[in-house]
């Protein structure tokens, strides 16, 4: 049997999926933090998750989460998924802005939610960023 925190946290990936920020922003808590690991950045409260998600949005417009696993217990979910779309926008990152290169990509991630009545508290970003650095020809 699936675990409700479970099904939100396809919810937040399928709301991505569709541009649908309003709704994936409503499932975050008002002290949300988010964590991008391999971009060495933190995302505090609802907006700056939106922000989080529009710059991945901006610079891969069509991109989709495929789900490859999911593990729950209790308030906490682990998710790997693989993240695909095309580079059509530009990529802000620390190091400066990647111009769009028009090519395919495929991006490995995993995250783990910390879920509290139905919203989530905490989520951190594990990603592949020096893959998707190569694919776009960046590095």
């Amino acid at each position: 049997m699936k675990n409700s925190n479970e099904e939100l946290t396809r919810e937040v990936h399928d709301c991505f999926s569709k541009n649908n920020f309003d709704k994936c922003v409503k499932l975050a808590s008002p002290n949300v933090k988010v964590t991008a690991h391999a971009f060495g950045m933190t995302f505090n409260g609802p907006e700056e998750f939106r922000a989080f998600m529009q710059g991945f949005k901006e610079a891969f417009p069509d991109m989709v989460v495929h789900h490859d696993s999911i593990v729950s217990e209790g308030g906490r979910v682990a998710v790997e998924f693989t993240a695909k779309g095309t580079h059509t926008g530009p990529l802000k990152t620390p190091a400066g802005v990647v111009p769009p290169s028009g090519k395919k990509v495929e991006l490995k991630v995993a995250e783990f939610y910390q879920w509290n009545n139905g919203r989530f508290t905490s989520m951190s970003n594990y990603q592949d960023a020096a893959s998707l650095m190569r694919q776009i020809g960046a590095m």
